[in-house]
C-alpha cells in the first residue's frame, strides 16, 4: 500500500490530508488553531480518531513528539537529538521494537526504513518543495497503516519545530 501525506498549502492549524494511490482520502490529520505543541489528531475516513501527535512543550537537548491512542493514552515518545550528527530517531517507550533507520545525506529530500520486531513495516520519502511539505509512505504492513501515519506526522512536527527554532535564533 502507499499514502500520500501532503501539508495543507495555506492553513493556520498545520493540517494535512493523506491519500491512497487512486486519490481518495484515507485520512484527516487535523491541527489546532493555536497550540504552542503542535498538536494533531489522525482521524481515518470514517471520522474515527486514531491517533493523537504533540511535541513535547520543553525542549533542552532532545526534540521531541509524543503519540497517544484513540483513547488519548501516551502511547510512545519519538525523540530527535540535536547533537545527533546521524539525525536518527528513537521510539522510547512502545510496546514493540520500533527502528527508524535514514538516509539523511540528500536533505531536504530523505528516506526512513521503519522496522517492528526486525520485519520492515514501511517506508518514507519526504520531499520538500518551495510550497509544502510532502510524504510518501509505503506500507509493508497495511495492519499498521494508521500508526505509520502518526510517525509521519511525528517526524515532520519534530522537523518543523527544529526549523521554527532555527529561524528564531
Amino acid at each position: 500500500m502507499r499514502l500520500f501525506i501532503k501539508n495543507k498549502i495555506f492553513t493556520f492549524t498545520g493540517s494535512s490530508f493523506v491519500l491512497d494511490e487512486e486519490g481518495n482520502k484515507v485520512f484527516k490529520v487535523k491541527g489546532k488553531w493555536i497550540s504552542p505543541t503542535h498538536k494533531k489528531k489522525i482521524i481515518d475516513k470514517d471520522g474515527k480518531l486514531r491517533y493523537i501527535v504533540r511535541n513535547k512543550f520543553w525542549h533542552f537537548i532532545s526534540t521531541s513528539c509524543f503519540l497517544y491512542d484513540d483513547s488519548k493514552q501516551k502511547i510512545a515518545m519519538l525523540t530527535n537529538n540535536d547533537f545527533d550528527i546521524r539525525s536518527r530517531y528513537v521510539l522510547k517507550g512502545y510496546q514493540d521494537d520500533i527502528v527508524i533507520k535514514g538516509n539523511f545525506s540528500e536533505f531536504p529530500k530523505f528516506t526512513m526504513d521503519i522496522e517492528k520486531n526486525g520485519k520492515n513495516i514501511g517506508k518514507i520519502t519526504r520531499d520538500f518543495t518551495i510550497v509544502r511539505d510532502s510524504f510518501v509512505l509505503d506500507i509493508f504492513d497495511d495492519t499498521e497503516d494508521a500508526f505509520l501515519v502518526a510517525l509521519v506526522i511525528a517526524i515532520d512536527n519534530i522537523a518543523d519545530n527544529r526549523r521554527s527554532r532555527n529561524n528564531s535564533n
